[in-house]
């Protein structure tokens, strides 16, 4: 009976060991805003790409990000979501993710429209969400919380 049950037990070690190894991979991302440009503009809307650079620190494994989903704030004001699926960052490696936002102009007061549009170092940028990523024992959230706050960062 001893040798059913750690038979029937390895199985799931190998799995867990698995998840765990996936885990370690991912906590080795580092994250920064790396440019923010405005695209377009008009009456209704401020379009921008934000330019999301993320590193992986580790040298074997390659990071695999299913999706994020998170916001972006500018000046403390919460302007856009931001989300963006299956993203692959080989070892030792980073990558500019790049995403499109488009941000009604009702979400902008008038001096922070002013600054977004000129392209001014003090506007303060912040993203904050959750990425995730699938592991054998499912998806595991990973919250990611960075900012550039005007050309310092």
């Amino acid at each position: 009976m001893k040798k059913f049950f750690v038979l029937a037990l390895v199985p799931f070690l190998f799995t867990a060991c698995a998840s765990v190894q996936e885990a370690e991979n991912f906590a080795n991302c580092t994250y920064a805003l790396r440019s923010i440009e405005v695209s377009d503009y008009n009456v209704d809307s401020l379009s921008f790409n934000v330019y999301l650079g993320i590193t992986n620190l580790n040298r074997r494994e390659a990071a695999a990000i299913k999706k994020f989903e998170g916001k972006m704030y500018m000046n403390d004001t919460e302007v856009a979501d931001v989300n963006f699926e299956d993203v692959r960052i080989e070892p030792a490696s980073y990558k500019n993710q790049k995403v499109h936002l488009t941000v009604p102009m009702s979400a902008l007061n008038g001096k922070l429209l002013g600054l977004v549009s000129m392209g001014s170092a003090t506007v303060d940028y912040h993203l904050t969400g959750t990425a995730t990523f699938d592991t054998p024992l499912g998806e595991v959230p990973v919250p990611v919380d960075i900012g550039r706050i005007g050309s310092n960062n």
